[in-house]
């Protein structure tokens, strides 16, 4: 309800600021129709917040489990060029001294 009072001080900035173009008509809060509508707007946007955060842990799985596949595919790279893979040859052994009787 407007208050018919011109003399209030706050009516009057109102109405200086709605004729300079900063507000419009008064602005007011649109409620849904029904309970049911503003419900379906309700899930609607539940299942979107939802569907986001199943996407984004599916994208880091996948990344996580890329990431692995990288480094075992390197580690088991390098070690295969380590030396310790490399097999060492056979010490030589020197030939036994002779028995003697």
């Amino acid at each position: 309800m407007p208050e018919t009072n011109k003399e209030n001080q706050w009516s009057r900035l109102v109405d200086a600021a709605r004729e300079a173009g900063a507000t419009t008509q008064e602005e007011q809060d649109e409620a849904a129709p029904s309970t049911f509508i503003s419900r379906v707007i309700t899930l609607k946007e539940g299942l979107w917040k939802f569907a986001r955060t199943v996407l984004w842990r599916r994208w880091s799985l996948v990344a996580a489990l890329l990431a692995l596949l990288l480094y075992l595919t390197f580690f088991l790279v390098l070690r295969s060029f380590s030396p310790n893979s490399i097999q060492s040859p056979e010490p030589l052994s020197l030939p036994q001294p002779p028995e003697s009787e």
